[in-house]
């Protein structure tokens, strides 16, 4: 068993990866276990519903949809090449 002491104080970085993990993190600083920098309340997870609208708004014909996909890629995959 690994067991590691940490001082009282300590600033320890999470990162969040289900949101389940937002509403356990309330219940221990309600419980005064642990103090959060930033208010839950405060944090906004958007949600799938705001972007609804946005889905098919471009409204592309079939040869403007690949052209779109392959300019995309092209640009993706000029991240992946060194600029020296």
């Amino acid at each position: 068993m690994l067991l590691t002491v940490l001082n009282y104080g300590m600033t320890v970085t999470i990162e969040i990866i289900n949101n389940r993990a937002l509403n356990l993190l309330s219940d221990m600083e309600l419980l005064d276990l642990i103090r959060l920098s930033i208010p839950i309340q405060s944090v906004s997870i958007p949600s799938s519903k705001q972007y609804d609208h946005l889905a098919g708004a471009l409204k592309l014909s079939d040869i403007q949809y690949e052209y779109y996909q392959k300019t995309l890629e092209e640009g993706r995959n000029e991240w992946d090449r060194d600029i020296f």
